[in-house]
């Protein structure tokens, strides 16, 4: 079985932006939250969104101008909703 999405790192993230993320999750629809993911094999879009995720939490522990908690937690929720969906 392939680890997805490990535990250790989102322990690192801000209690409040995990349980946001948890909660869209449970709404999450590839189609109209990532439609540019569409049609892509499972994995490549795990390995993409946690690619977008890790960047977006560069960005904020760098306190980056441009890092939005929007789009933070709409990419870990997205990578939450794929990897259920992958289990």
């Amino acid at each position: 079985m392939i680890e997805i999405v490990p535990q250790k790192p989102l322990r690192r993230r801000p209690r409040i932006l995990v349980e946001a993320a948890r909660i869209c999750a449970k709404g999450y629809r590839r189609e109209t939250m990532f439609p540019k993911l569409l049609g892509a094999e499972q994995s490549h879009v795990i390995d993409l969104l946690k690619k977008r995720e890790e960047k977006l939490e560069e960005d904020r522990r760098a306190h980056d101008a441009t890092y939005t908690a929007r789009e933070h937690i709409e990419a870990l929720s997205a990578l939450m909703a794929e990897s259920k969906k992958a289990a």
